[in-house]
C-alpha cells in the first residue's frame, strides 16, 4: 500500500513539473533576429507576456503556467514578423523563415497545429478545385455537372474527417468555422454565386465559441466579408454596401462587448482606408452600444484621427494675432510643414522643400515650429531662412493644441490642402512630397 502510495504521488509531481515549451528555428542564414517576444491573442488581440533571446537561429520559450489557446511569436529584423500558432498542453516546434513569416511555417511537433495545418493546405486544395469548375460555369453553362458533385462530395467528406479528427482539440472551432456553403449544383450567373456566397458566409460561425474570438480568425473573417465582399466603384454604394455589412455582421451576435470589440477593428481598418463618411457613421454605432463596454480612450483617439482625415477641411491654425489660415486666400493650395529646430531630419528637409516649390507659385507654406519654450530663439533664427513662408510657434511641443489638433507625432509632417482649406494629401516622406509636386 505505500508502494503504491508512493508511485502515485511520484507520478503526480512529475505530471506537476511537466513544463511544455515553444521552440522556434529561422531556416534562413540572413534574419539577424535578436529577440522573440510572445504574445497570447485574446480578443482578437495580441497582450504581451514575455520575451526570450534568439541563440544560434534558435528560440526556446517556456509556456509553465500558460494557459490553452491562440499565442503569437513576434520578431524583427528588416520588417516585424511573426508566427501565430496554438498551445494546449503540448511541445511546440517550427521552423520559420524570417523575411517570409506565418507563411513560411512548418510544425515539426504539435498535435493541433500540424492537424490544422493539413486541413488549412487540403481543404483549400480542394476548394480551388471545386472553385474552378463552378467559374467555368459562367462560359460555358452546359458544363460538368457530374463533376462539380464529385468534387462537391471530397470537398464535403474532407471537412466531416477534419471535424471528426479533431473532436478533442482545441483547434476544433476554428475548423468548424472555416467551413465553406457550397451549392448542390453550380450557378451559371456570376451574380446569383456572389449572392450566395454572400448571403452564407457565416452559415458555419459560432460567434458564441470564445476559441474564435480568442483567435485572429474570426476578426480576418469580417474583414474579408466586409471590405472584399462589398465593393462598388461608385463612392456613395460604396459606402452604404460597407455599412450595411457592417450591420449585418453586429446583427449575428447579442453580446454587447463584442459587439464593441468587431466595431473597434472595423473602426481601425476605416481610419487606416481614410474614409470619413463611414467613420463618423460607424463611430454613431458605437456610441449606442452600453456606455460600460465603449473604450473613451478608444474614441478619443478616433476622434483625432478623424480631424485630419483626407476630405475634411484641415483644423485651423493661428499664425499670427492678425491672421490663422482661414484667412488666407492668395493660393490655389497650402502646404502645413510641421517641424522643430531641433530636429535634425527637418533641418535637413526644409531647404529642399523650399528648392521644390521654388517654380510653384500657387502654393502657400504654413510652417509651424513645435517646440520647447526654451528653443523659442532658435527656433526664430531658423525660421529667417525661409522669409515667403507664414511662420507660426506651438510651443508646448507634443502638448502644443496644433500638433492635437492635426494628430502630429513626429517631425517633419506635411499636409497639402487645398483653396477650400480641405486635406487633399499627406506625403509621408520627402519623396513622398517631390513626387506629389510633379
Amino acid at each position: 500500500m505505500k508502494q503504491f502510495i508512493f508511485l502515485f504521488f511520484f507520478a503526480f509531481i512529475t505530471a506537476q513539473s511537466q513544463e511544455y515549451t515553444v521552440t522556434g528555428v529561422f531556416t534562413d542564414s540572413l534574419h539577424k533576429v535578436e529577440n522573440i517576444a510572445l504574445y497570447k491573442i485574446e480578443n482578437g488581440e495580441p497582450r504581451y507576456l514575455k520575451f526570450t533571446k534568439v541563440k544560434k537561429d534558435t528560440f526556446r520559450i517556456s509556456m509553465a503556467n500558460l494557459t490553452k489557446g491562440y499565442y503569437r511569436a513576434l520578431y524583427k529584423n528588416v520588417k516585424t514578423g511573426y508566427v501565430d500558432f496554438i498551445y494546449n498542453k503540448e511541445n511546440v516546434l517550427f521552423e520559420v523563415d524570417s523575411r517570409v513569416g506565418q507563411s513560411s511555417v512548418g510544425f515539426l511537433a504539435s498535435r493541433e497545429n500540424q492537424l490544422l495545418g493539413a486541413y488549412q493546405y487540403n481543404m483549400n486544395t480542394l476548394q480551388r478545385k471545386l472553385d474552378s469548375i463552378q467559374f467555368s460555369f459562367f462560359n460555358h453553362p452546359n458544363g460538368d455537372v457530374v463533376l462539380y458533385k464529385e468534387v462537391k462530395s471530397k470537398v464535403d467528406g474532407a471537412q466531416k474527417y477534419y471535424e471528426d479528427l479533431a473532436q478533442n482539440d482545441y483547434c476544433l472551432g476554428e475548423i468548424k468555422a472555416s467551413k465553406r456553403y457550397n451549392a448542390p449544383l453550380p450557378f451559371t450567373l456570376p451574380g446569383e454565386y456572389l449572392e450566395s456566397l454572400v448571403h452564407h458566409y457565416f452559415d458555419f460561425v459560432d460567434f458564441k465559441d470564445e476559441r474564435l474570438r480568442n483567435a485572429s480568425f474570426l476578426k480576418n473573417k469580417i474583414s474579408e466579408y466586409v471590405f472584399y465582399l462589398h465593393q462598388s466603384q461608385d463612392v456613395g454604394q460604396q459606402n452604404k454596401l460597407l455599412l450595411n455589412a457592417m450591420n449585418t455582421v453586429l446583427s449575428l451576435t447579442e453580446d454587447a462587448s463584442l459587439k464593441e470589440e468587431i466595431l473597434r477593428f472595423l473602426m481601425q481598418t476605416v481610419v487606416e482606408k481614410e474614409n470619413y463618411e463611414v467613420l463618423v457613421k460607424t463611430m454613431e454605432i458605437y456610441k449606442g452600444l452600453p456606455k460600460e463596454v465603449q473604450k473613451q480612450m478608444f474614441i478619443n483617439e478616433t476622434n483625432r484621427f478623424a480631424k485630419v482625415m483626407l476630405g475634411v477641411i484641415a483644423p485651423n491654425i493661428t499664425i499670427s494675432e492678425q491672421e490663422t489660415l482661414y484667412d488666407l486666400n492668395a493660393t490655389d493650395q497650402y502646404l502645413v510643414i510641421f517641424w522643430s529646430s531641433t530636429c535634425s531630419h527637418c533641418l535637413q528637409e526644409l531647404p529642399q522643400v523650399k528648392k521644390i516649390l521654388t517654380t510653384k507659385s500657387n502654393i502657400t507654406v504654413v510652417a509651424v515650429g513645435i517646440e520647447d519654450k526654451e528653443d523659442q530663439k532658435k527656433w526664430q533664427e531658423m525660421s529667417r531662412k525661409f522669409p515667403n513662408w507664414k511662420h507660426t510657434i506651438a510651443i508646448g511641443k507634443w502638448e502644443s493644441k496644433a500638433a492635437d489638433d492635426y494628430n502630429v507625432s513626429a517631425t517633419p509632417s506635411y499636409f497639402l490642402l487645398n483653396k477650400d482649406k480641405r486635406i487633399i494629401s499627406k506625403p509621408q516622406s520627402l519623396g513622398a512630397l517631390k513626387q506629389l509636386m510633379k
